[in-house]
């Protein structure tokens, strides 16, 4: 008896091996359009609570608003992303919202500084020094967001277009 006289073709088999296939193929093919999508959405997510939250800046809001960028950062940063200048992209975008949570960190602090500085001379020198370290670190922040823009359009038009 030969090896194949004791095998049998099963046609469901092959089906499912396609369809496998099929999936795989179909997977590799929109991983691209898919990786797109997830960044695109993780960094929405970043420039809109800067733009909800940035007209309240005071030292609680900063505070909660560097903390919620750090936690858009980690996500981005755990996002699986196939690829390359995807994952290019993400590195960069984690970067920055870590950057902009720290100098918003710095803000607080500097506000706290400010709102708890007390009438004194002492309190003046603190409140001054306080107002300086505000506008450097305001200064520092806006950049990082503005840089954060022009990243977020090289994405965009780095990401594959829907079709009409």
């Amino acid at each position: 008896m030969k090896y194949s006289e004791g095998l049998h073709f099963n046609p469901y088999l092959l089906r499912i091996v396609t369809v496998v296939a099929i999936a795989f193929s179909l997977n590799s093919c929109s991983s691209k359009p898919a990786d797109c999508i997830k960044l695109i959405g993780m960094i929405n997510e970043g420039q809109t609570l800067v733009v909800n939250l940035s007209p309240k800046l005071d030292g609680k809001t900063t505070q909660q608003l560097s903390e919620e960028l750090n936690s858009v950062a980690k996500e981005i940063e755990t996002l699986t992303i196939k690829d390359k200048p995807l994952q290019t992209f993400q590195k960069n975008s984690t970067q920055q919202f870590k950057d902009l949570s720290n100098s918003l960190k710095q803000l607080t602090e500097a506000l706290t500084i400010a709102e708890k500085a007390p009438v004194t001379p002492e309190g003046k020198k603190q409140l001054l020094a306080a107002q300086q370290n505000v506008q450097e670190a305001g200064e520092k922040a806006k950049q990082i967001a503005s840089n954060n823009e022009v990243l977020f359009k090289e994405l965009v038009d780095y990401c594959p277009k829907k079709k009409p």
